[in-house]
């Protein structure tokens, strides 16, 4: 309400000042004048706060009441702007002996008022030689001193505004006369407390309120010494519960390292002291050319209350559920006769809330929609659907099912088809289902206008000013927020809001994570194979577990047809690669491996010299360790001096043979390829 109480004041001194426009009092033509005055305005050389001041300026005028029932002068100054250095004093008297009030620069006497406690208030102007300020521009009016007697309700928590179940609430009363020097012995000043029925005396007071709503307090205090009483009431408010429906995860198990989506909705519980929603569970009529229809009358708007443009209606709400959104459509009459479409037949195929599909008597579960002109979602025909699973309340289960989230939505037609509505009177929605075979239920609806048509102590619109997700409780970033989560098994997700009463709400989802498939490739050949080889590709699962999984084998992300066994023959260098799903989870993982060649032909020495200096010592063949070899070795005469079923790095050294010419025979096989070589081979010493 602040908005419109200065916008009151505004207006209300802008009508000050034309009314007195004839009788103004600039500073510099009443310069060391007393002006006995209870009106007109007073302002700087400039005349009107359109034109500055001038430079080197030192001007004063004494104003002083002119009625003596009335002998507090007020002047208040809607206008107020100095230049840099010049200083406009205020005096708590008739001349600048009395009390100093103000010693005024810039904007600081701007929206303010000065009061005199003696009937004469003085002032002096002094400007810089440089820069000068379009001055000031005050109204002025006479008070008697009880008007200027004024109470305060002190809350002890600093607001008015409580959260739901606050308890015990605290207050203090004060009394002030608005002229600062007015002597009186605030100890005398008495006090007298009404809330709801309840009386209370003395400067404090407390009650215990539990249940949201508005609570007027009114504070009475008096001064018998001067006879003057002042009364105060201010609001107390005690918060609601907002509502978290359409809050989700889009997903209720994820496997691990799948992203998935939080998206949270909070819409703020509306307090009112009087009827704002029509509470009925009716089945919406399937197709036959009825109509759903109910309506909500108001009285408590003044009887000039109407709609000036779209954002004096803050929201229009439905509680419903429906098979099929596209068949449905909503429209709003008001007391005139205007008419709103708030969503046309579509071919939208999301489901309204959580309906029962299969049973036309049982009602479901409804989501709160609401339209407003400042929505979070496009028109429901625009919106695009999500996906979740739920049990209805007949306790079916739905898998992958499309829905319209709850949330403020844009009207089809826009709300200034209701300018000119009056406020009060009946308000009626319908609601038109065309095809037959998809029922719904609605079970409430509502209409909202904007907070400044209501009295205060009939209605508090609760406003989320935070929003934030957390993984137990770390934050996370955004709304809606993509997750993803590595370890298996429940994992929780906060939903926390705060409003602007400082009450803080939350709601909590579980997402199951599954695990994924755990595995390693196995290369039948020791890798990098032999040129020309073929390997024998395995899936080998971590810990000796292989559940119901199925396989897809690709060869340079390529796919690979009829590759869906846990087993590949690799004939061709390249990256193979395997997707493993585990059947009874949907949870896949992938997993690789890179079958690289090399040259494996065998290098055969047709000498060495075992003289025991480190080099050719042995008989070693090249590249012998890719196969299984046999070493057969003879002299020149047939006889048999060396022989070996493994013969890499087991190596013939020659000791005790004499130099000269051996033969070899060399069996060698790899997979089911056996070969033999023969040859020379000679000692030198």
């Amino acid at each position: 309400m602040l908005h419109i109480r200065f916008f009151l004041f505004s207006f209300l001194f802008a009508l000050t000042l034309a009314g007195f426009s004839q009788v103004n009092f600039p500073i510099n033509v009443h310069n060391g004048q007393t002006v006995e005055t209870c009106s007109g305005t007073f302002s700087d050389s400039g005349g009107n706060f359109q034109t500055p001041y001038g430079s080197n300026e030192d001007f004063s005028v004494t104003f002083c009441s002119s009625n003596a029932l009335q002998p507090v002068l007020e002047i208040s100054f809607g206008q107020f702007q100095l230049g840099n250095g010049d200083v406009l004093y205020v005096y708590d008297g008739s001349n600048d002996s009395a009390p100093l009030l103000w010693e005024a620069t810039g904007s600081q006497l701007q929206g303010h008022s000065v009061y005199a406690s003696d009937g004469c208030l003085h002032f002096r102007f002094v400007s810089s030689p440089s820069e000068q300020g379009n001055g000031w521009l005050a109204s002025m009016q006479c008070l008697s001193l009880c008007e200027t007697f004024v109470a305060t309700i002190n809350p002890a928590s600093g607001t008015f505004d409580y959260c739901p179940g606050a308890g015990q609430v605290d207050f203090s009363g004060s009394a002030s006369y608005l002229p600062e020097n007015v002597s009186f012995n605030p100890s005398q000043v008495t006090f007298q407390w009404f809330l709801d029925g309840m009386q209370a005396t003395g400067p404090n007071f407390s009650t215990t309120i539990t249940d949201p709503g508005a609570y007027p307090l009114t504070l009475t205090a008096t001064d018998p010494a001067n006879g003057c009483d002042a009364s105060i009431t201010e609001v107390i408010k005690l918060g609601t519960f907002p509502s978290f429906d359409g809050t989700i995860a889009t997903v209720d198990t994820a496997c691990s390292g799948e992203t998935f989506s939080l998206v949270g909705i909070a819409t703020p519980t509306i307090w009112t002291g009087f009827p704002t929603s029509v509470n009925e569970t009716v089945a919406i009529p399937d197709g036959t050319g009825e109509i759903y229809e109910s309506s909500l009358v108001f009285d408590i708007f003044g009887e000039d209350d109407i709609i000036l443009s779209a954002i004096d209606v803050d929201r229009i709400c439905l509680n419903i559920e429906h098979a099929v959104n596209g068949q449905l459509q909503f429209e709003l009459e008001c007391p005139s006769g205007n008419r709103i479409t708030l969503k046309e037949y579509g071919t939208g195929a999301a489901n309204l809330g959580e309906p029962v599909i299969w049973d036309n008597t049982t009602p479901g579960l409804g989501y709160n929609y609401c339209f407003s002109s400042e929505p979070a979602y496009g028109t429901m025909g625009q919106t695009a659907p999500l996906f979740h699973e739920y049990t209805d309340q007949a306790g079916n289960y739905y898998f992958n099912a499309a829905y319209l989230p709850a949330g403020l939505y844009t009207p089809d037609e826009n709300l200034n088809a209701l300018v000119g509505c009056p406020l009060n009177g009946e308000w009626t929605l319908r609601v038109k289902d065309q095809v037959p075979g998809d029922n719904g239920f609605i079970f409430s609806w509502s209409l909202f206008f904007k907070e400044g048509f209501y009295p205060d102590s009939l209605i508090f619109f609760p406003e989320i000013v935070q929003r934030r997700w957390y993984k137990e409780n770390t934050p996370l970033q955004g709304n809606p927020v993509a997750v993803s989560v590595e370890e298996t098994g429940n994992h929780s997700f906060r939903f926390e809001v705060t409003d602007n009463f400082g009450c803080t709400f939350d709601t909590t989802l579980v997402v199951y994570v599954r695990p994924l498939p755990e595995a390693e490739i196995l290369s039948e050949l020791e890798l990098p194979i032999c040129e020309g080889d073929s390997t024998l590709l395995t899936v080998s699962p971590i810990n000796n577990v292989m559940p119901d999984w199925s396989f897809q084998w690709s060869f340079n992300n390529v796919e690979i047809p009829g590759a869906v066994y846990d087993t590949l023959m690799a004939k061709n260098p390249g990256i193979y690669m395997v997707q493993v799903t585990d059947e009874e989870t949907g949870c896949f993982d992938f997993f690789d491996i890179s079958v690289t060649e090399q040259n494996c032909e065998l290098t055969i020495p047709n000498v060495f010299t075992p003289n025991g200096d480190g080099i050719n010592d042995y008989f070693e063949i090249l590249n012998l360790e890719y196969y299984q070899a046999q070493m057969v070795i003879f002299n020149r005469w047939g006889k048999k001096v060396f022989e070996h079923s493994d013969y890499y790095n087991n190596w013939w050294d020659g000791r005790d043979a004499p130099d000269g010419t051996y033969f070899y025979v060399l069996t060698y096989t790899r997979g089911d390829e056996r070969r033999t070589a023969e040859g020379v081979i000679t000692i030198v010493r």
